[in-house]
């Protein structure tokens, strides 16, 4: 079997409630045996998506076409170590490969009739416990949040995920920078209390910081809502900067999520031998797919670290993510948007794992490969950013 050709789309979407825009960037790797694979570049927010297509075609052009897919060692060894910058790749060059890197173990699943989870060493567990994200659009009052964290519990969440000063008083995007203004300081201590009290002690509650602040402001505000049990708080400072997430563990006593914008075994290395994080959030879409994510789970294994595939993108994103979960022992939880009222992106995929949701639990799937298909007809309509052919 050999790599014939490899195809890159994004979506068009409308902006969300409170501003933001996403542009989700599926791919397609097909083969000479009619088994074609399905990937996402895991930038579907800020910028540079387009960057990374582009380089996606160079590297398939490079390293990809007329090469077996079930080489995929190999293959992101050689992305990485013979492309001068996929040494230390970063975000956008990380996406490339870990799109080609999603794909080509589609392939391989799909060519020997069995779920990547299966390839990776088998099933861990029977059902995947998953956390809600995306419930708090355009909400800006603590009663607003009280009531939506509500209708999530009843959906069957045991958990749910939520940045309490990502929107303002009236529901619109804001972006903290650094120092915490004490009117939404205050504001997202009630939204916090509000969501504990709503829901209650038995479910968990993930606090989101996006790594908007500096570590005294992160400190101070863990303090404010420890009292609210909080399972974790997520990117408390700056993205690269392990000392200041174990400062920031350390003074609140609240465990520390985060790795999402990391894209090397070296960034989460760096991380673990100092103790910055208790929850690792490799995202599959820019840290090197199921080759390179597999790795640093390992890694976090070694250091008692557990595991949780960053996950905010499409469908393809969310079946990667799921499939690697099952098969790690040290994943802890799984982050899922179940719906995105805005748009619809679930729809680009045949039998997405965001509708297979029960009681907040995924079931183990048999379908081979990541177990979603790409719908021809949904592609057709969105944007065709390249293709490379052999």
């Amino acid at each position: 079997m050999k790599v014939t050709a490899v195809r890159v789309w994004r979506t068009r979407f409308q902006a969300m409630k409170e501003g933001a825009a996403h542009k989700v960037l599926p791919i397609e790797v097909m083969t000479d045996e009619a088994i074609a694979g399905a990937g996402e570049i895991g930038l579907a927010y800020g910028h540079g998506g387009r960057g990374a297509a582009e380089i996606l075609l160079e590297l398939a052009t490079a390293k990809l076409l007329g090469r077996d897919p079930f080489r995929t060692e190999q293959i992101q060894d050689e992305m990485r170590r013979d492309s001068f910058w996929g040494h230390v790749p970063g975000p956008i060059l990380g996406a490339a490969i870990s799109a080609l890197d999603e794909a080509l173990w589609d392939i391989k699943g799909k060519a020997l009739g069995q779920p990547v989870h299966a390839l990776l060493g088998g099933a861990c567990r029977e059902k995947l416990r998953v956390y809600c994200n995306g419930w708090y659009r355009g909400l800006g009052a603590p009663d607003a949040y009280a009531a939506a964290a509500r209708a999530v519990q009843a959906r069957g969440f045991t958990a749910l995920k939520f940045d309490p000063m990502k929107l303002d008083a009236q529901g619109r995007a804001f972006h903290v920078s650094r120092q915490i203004e004490r009117w939404l300081e205050d504001l997202a201590v009630a939204r916090v209390e509000a969501v504990r009290d709503a829901v209650g002690p038995g479910m968990d509650i993930i606090i989101e910081l996006h790594g908007n602040m500096w570590p005294m402001d992160s400190i101070r505000f863990g303090r404010r809502i420890a009292h609210a049990r909080p399972f974790c708080m997520e990117e408390v400072a700056d993205a690269e900067d392990a000392s200041a997430a174990r400062e920031v563990g350390l003074q609140t006593g609240i465990a520390i999520a985060g790795g999402e914008r990391l894209s090397t075994l070296g960034d989460f290395r760096r991380h673990f031998e100092v103790k910055a994080f208790a929850l690792a959030q490799p995202d599959m879409g820019i840290a090197g797919g199921f080759t390179g994510v597999r790795q640093i789970a390992a890694l976090a294994a070694a250091h008692g670290v557990y595991i949780q595939p960053h996950n905010c993108g499409g469908p393809v994103s969310t079946a990667a993510c799921v499939n690697l979960s099952f098969a790690t022992p040290n994943c802890l939880i799984q982050e899922v948007f179940p719906t995105w009222p805005e748009d619809d992106r679930l729809d680009m995929v045949e039998e997405p794992f965001e509708r297979t949701i029960v009681d907040g639990h995924l079931p183990l799937s048999s379908r081979p490969g990541l177990g979603v298909e790409l719908r021809a007809d949904y592609l057709s309509r969105c944007e065709l950013l390249g293709e490379a052919r052999a």
